[in-house]
Formats: C-alpha cells, sequence, structure tokens
C-alpha cells in the first residue's frame, strides 16, 4: 500500500542535509519553499497574500520547506529514520512529519 509523507523542516542547512542524505538512499520528494502563516501576517500584514521581489532582495522570509513522499510503507519506515537520525527526533532542527495510507494511487513517477 502506497502512503503519502509530509516533513516541513526549517530552512537551514541542516535541512538541506537531510534532504541530501534521504536521496543518498536511493528517495525522490517534491519539495516546495513555504513560510509560516504567522510570520506572513506579523512580518508583512500590508502583503500576507502575496510574494514580491523585495523579499527576495532584502532576504526577509524565513522559509521552512514541506516535502511530500509517496512511496511504499517499508520505504516510508526507511525515510523517516532518516529523518529522524539527521534531526536528532527534531531536537537539533525544528519541524514535523506525518504520513497517510493512499486510498487511491495513479501514477508514473
Amino acid at each position: 500500500m502506497k502512503q503519502a509523507l509530509y516533513l516541513v523542516l526549517k530552512g537551514s542547512p541542516k535541512a538541506f542535509e537531510t534532504l541530501e542524505d534521504i536521496k543518498k538512499v536511493g528517495f525522490n520528494a517534491t519539495v516546495v519553499s513555504t513560510e509560516s502563516l504567522k510570520k506572513a501576517v506579523e512580518y508583512f500584514p500590508e502583503e500576507h497574500h502575496f510574494f514580491n521581489l523585495r523579499h527576495l532582495e532584502n532576504e526577509e522570509m524565513e522559509d521552512s520547506l514541506l516535502c511530500i513522499f509517496v512511496n511504499d510503507e517499508e520505504n516510508i519506515k526507511q525515510i523517516k529514520e532518516v529523518i529522524r537520525n539527521k534531526t536528532n527526533n527534531f531536537k537539533d532542527l525544528k519541524g514535523f512529519m506525518y504520513s497517510f495510507e493512499l486510498l487511491d494511487y495513479e501514477g508514473s513517477i
């Protein structure tokens, strides 16, 4: 049975090291740069629905990473173990993960 694993990590060199370790053991994911609702509203209340070039130029946004893995249950267990080891159970790197069984799955990647 296929499962989806959602991983959110606070953007940092350690987050990218974690992703590199997952890749080294042969897994892939979709990775999206994100911003927390709290930071988006607190820092940019007038612009909280939009991103503009000022954010890039001034490096004002603190990115998080959303990673979505879809794989067989045994592989998801292996990915979780890499994440736990690399983040020291999220003590050394802020974030969280959760997974669930997919009732329906189709695709070629």
